[in-house]
């Protein structure tokens, strides 16, 4: 597989399948809108737990059988709140059409109707607008809305832009590529600007994953509805941001010994545990130092370059996947936010200083407004 296949292979599908059942979903679809809507029943299943909702949020109605209960806002955010093993990310162009058709088409996919296997488990699309047309269709509530700026590893050639994104999570690859399908097809025309599958390895009992790079990724995350409050939800709603990065962790890196991957990232390999002491999920403790008065954690690993201490922002939430890249790693950054300045306040010290980034790069990349419900 090529590193722009998903593209090709996206143009190719959207022209070889019509409107087909590859759901079955519930007239409240309808009703939820376009932002996002959780296949229940098609696994085992049950109702996320109130630890994942946002705060005013009610809990889902319980499902039972074929029927599908749409969780708008939370899926493929906060629920599952361990992410399915696959995902496709496409940032799609709509031409010839403003803010207002944007919209009107995005809401038609609610009522795409579909049925998948058993075995694709929680199925959710979650649909994102580029700034300039969330802040035009939502000025109070998409306010913050904001292109990101270039970024030290950014290609020259960087692919950005577009006007709406669709993620499609699902435990088998065979349903993301149907439903992505199904989508691009009642959509109509659309330009492709990039897209880009990946998969999470087996998770850990915290719900972590190790990446390609052989690191465990996702220990600091906000967990709590606290947490997800201050960081994830717009002022106690459901909106939110969503960053995408399209990266690429060069060979250097995966070269290098053990002890060096290790100093660069500040976590062990083997566990995850911070370089500064205790078990996977401890803190790093960004003041602990050897005897000899060297700190632990490195100053320019990972681990304290990006640490919430250092940006003085509630936490993003991280849901990123791996992919296949010859002599390097793949990594689809996806993270959900209340203020794009989280991800960028973050990734502008990482530019200045961090032995993990030094050897990163990303050829794509944006940032969309998720709209919750209610998409007035």
């Amino acid at each position: 597989m090529t590193e722009h296949e998903p593209e090709h292979e996206a143009r190719r599908r959207s022209t070889a399948h019509s409107r087909r059942d590859l759901f079955t979903v519930a007239g409240a679809a309808a009703v939820a809108g376009a932002a996002g809507w959780l296949l229940h029943g098609v696994a085992a299943g049950g109702d996320p737990p109130s630890s994942v909702l946002p705060p005013g949020r009610p809990t889902p109605l319980p499902s039972g059988g074929s029927s599908a209960t749409p969780v708008s806002g939370i899926a493929g955010i906060t629920y599952p709140a361990v992410p399915q093993r696959h995902v496709l990310v496409s940032v799609l162009r709509l031409p010839g059409r403003g803010a207002a058709d944007i919209l009107d088409s995005a809401r038609q996919l609610a009522d795409v109707p579909r049925d998948v296997p058993t075995d694709a488990g929680d199925v959710t699309v979650t649909i994102g607008f580029s700034a300039p047309i969330a802040r035009e269709l939502w000025p109070d509530r998409a306010a913050l809305a904001a292109d990101l700026p270039a970024f030290a590893g950014d290609r020259a050639d960087l692919l950005a832009d577009g006007d709406i994104m669709l993620q499609i999570c699902a435990e088998t690859s065979f349903a993301v590529a149907e439903v992505h399908a199904t989508l691009l097809d009642v959509l109509g025309a659309v330009d492709v600007v990039w897209s880009r599958t990946g998969y999470r390895d087996a998770p850990t009992p915290e719900g972590t994953m190790r990446t390609g790079i052989g690191f465990v990724d996702g220990i600091i995350n906000p967990r709590s509805a606290d947490e997800q409050a201050s960081g994830v939800w717009i002022h106690g709603s459901d909106d939110t941001f969503v960053v995408l990065r399209r990266m690429t962790v060069g060979g250097a890196f995966l070269s290098a010994s053990v002890d060096e991957q290790e100093r660069a990232i500040g976590r062990r390999r083997d566990t995850g545990a911070p370089l500064s002491g205790g078990d996977t999920m401890a803190e790093v403790d960004l003041f602990a130092k050897t005897v000899d008065g060297q700190t632990l954690t490195p100053n320019a690993s990972h681990a304290r370059r990006a640490h919430p201490a250092n940006i003085g922002r509630p936490l993003m939430l991280r849901r990123s996947y791996s992919f296949d890249v010859d002599g390097a790693a793949g990594v689809l950054f996806v993270a959900f936010m209340n203020d794009p300045q989280t991800f960028i306040a973050t990734q502008r010290r990482l530019d200045e200083l961090d032995d993990l980034i030094r050897h990163t790069t990303t050829d794509a990349t944006g940032c969309f407004f998720v709209p919750g419900a209610d998409l007035r």
